[in-house]
């Protein structure tokens, strides 16, 4: 019986080991991100270890310079589209920023779009990530404005040149995208902007199109009303 015991135990173990491989282990799921919220330490891992089938709709890679006209390195953006979205796991389009940087440095990284979204964030800077981020300089956290548009990834050790950040990803209910503005931060505070890809704008919902028609159509009686009644003191 004890020998039989072992045998069990033994075999329990290879089928552990055996799900917890490095790849399954590095798996790692993004955290939600509300408006006026801090999400630290960031979750660090693989994103697409599912076996989901992904479409990559975006890709660019685009220059930028300081204020002071340096040239400061590369944003590599992608937006990827997994073959389940809209779904729990994927609500919609997945965003992923990368920073090389040749020349000074870096103390976070804003892109702005995500107003009306659901968004949810984590970062791979580990030896099996995607694109170019394997290894990269990690964010530190990652923060959202009180009106949600803005999500900034801050960098406590500063990015530094000759270095890359992680792949910093955002994980949105977004089904389109356009490309607004994304905002640096240097290491001297100063701030600049490029150009870079995020959610187009959300589309109000049809209820809130009704009350958007109630409140014009309210402002303009109280505008007529207030025409006649200047017109009844006039005529007196």
């Amino acid at each position: 019986m004890r020998k039989v015991l072992d045998f069990i135990a033994c075999g329990s173990l290879l089928i552990l080991s055996a799900s917890l491989t490095p790849a399954n282990a590095a798996i790692v799921s993004p955290t939600l991100l509300t408006s006026g919220s801090t999400v630290s330490p960031l979750p660090n891992g693989g994103s697409s270890g599912d076996g989901i089938p992904e479409t990559k709709l975006f890709d660019k890679t685009e220059s930028f310079s300081f204020l002071d006209g340096l040239l400061a390195g590369t944003l590599r953006e992608r937006v990827i589209r997994y073959s389940d979205a809209p779904s729990v796991l994927h609500p919609g389009l997945y965003f992923d920023y990368e920073i090389h940087l040749t020349a000074g440095s870096v103390a976070a990284f804003g892109i702005n779009g995500y107003s009306g979204y659901q968004a949810s964030v984590k970062e791979c800077g580990i030896s099996i990530c995607g694109g170019s981020g394997a290894n990269g300089v990690l964010a530190t956290s990652a923060s959202r404005s009180s009106n949600g548009n803005l999500i900034t990834f801050d960098f406590a050790n500063t990015l530094l040149a000759g270095q890359h950040s992680a792949n910093l990803q955002i994980f949105s209910s977004s089904a389109l995208y356009q490309d607004p503005l994304a905002f640096f931060t240097s290491g001297d505070g100063g701030i600049f902007s490029i150009d870079a890809v995020a959610p187009a704008p959300a589309v109000p919902e049809p209820s809130t199109w009704a009350m958007m028609l109630l409140g014009f159509c309210s402002l303009g009686l109280i505008a007529y009303r207030r025409k006649s009644a200047a017109l009844s003191l006039i005529a007196a």
